[in-house]
């Protein structure tokens, strides 16, 4: 069965402040020291108010931005991870970057880090999360060295369809998805509910959403991701 290693680097991509914690917390726990990196993290240049920070209960982008990043802070120090932004900016302030600009950042925290593993996000859904997923899908036969791993977005993986048909894509890619399963654990869990309620602003505003955020709590899902027909690593 394919496993990680205890001591395997962990570098994780998270789209926003929130979604590698909401997706992975446990995973990220057992492996301190892994490298948490938000790559919607930039702060607009107007400070307008969009119905999203609204609902999270902020005056504006600037307020917002200033708080989630102490509230990710707080999450990661619970998970001994450690955090990096990159400066690019949601797409909810209207300034989404070009691809190339995106690609060309993702290959300069490739190059220089010291990961075993990269776990991306399967892309469901949000315009945010299916462009990192797409730039680093793209991104992967440079670092081919590196094993990759597929989160399952919570929040959205459960909307129907969406994970078949990104399995779907990646098969159509050459890529083979194979689950790769940890045991449960208490102790681990408990940690992911404490670092979750760090995100106070965002479950404010999920919590008025229909859905909620329980989804976050259900068990992780992750596929090891290889090119078809490759041996087991």
């Amino acid at each position: 069965m394919r496993t990680l290693r205890a001591d395997d680097r962990l570098l994780v991509f998270s789209p926003h402040f929130d979604d590698a914690v909401f997706s992975c917390a446990e995973l990220i726990a057992r492996h301190a020291g892994a490298t948490v990196l938000t790559v919607f993290a930039a702060p607009p240049d107007a400070d307008g108010l969009t119905k999203w920070d609204a609902a999270c209960g902020f005056r504006g982008a600037r307020q917002a931005l200033e708080m989630r990043r102490k509230e990710d802070d707080a999450a990661l120090s619970l998970l001994s991870a450690q955090a990096e932004r990159l400066e690019f900016r949601d797409s909810q302030y209207r300034a989404t970057p070009a691809p190339q600009a995106l690609s060309e950042g993702l290959d300069r925290v490739l190059r220089r880090s010291p990961a075993d593993v990269l776990l991306l996000p399967a892309g469901l859904f949000h315009s945010d999360h299916v462009l990192l997923h797409r730039a680093l899908i793209a991104l992967r036969p440079g670092h081919a060295r590196k094993r990759w791993l597929l989160y399952e977005d919570a929040l959205y993986r459960r909307l129907p369809g969406l994970l078949q048909r990104r399995l779907a894509e990646l098969a159509d890619a050459g890529l083979q998805a194979t689950p790769l399963y940890f045991p449960s654990d208490h102790a681990l869990a408990a940690l992911k509910q404490r670092a979750v309620a760090c995100y106070a602003s965002q479950l404010r505003g999920l919590t008025a959403a229909a859905d909620g955020y329980a989804d976050a709590f259900l068990p992780e899902r992750y596929w090891m991701l290889e090119d078809a027909g490759e041996a087991p690593r």
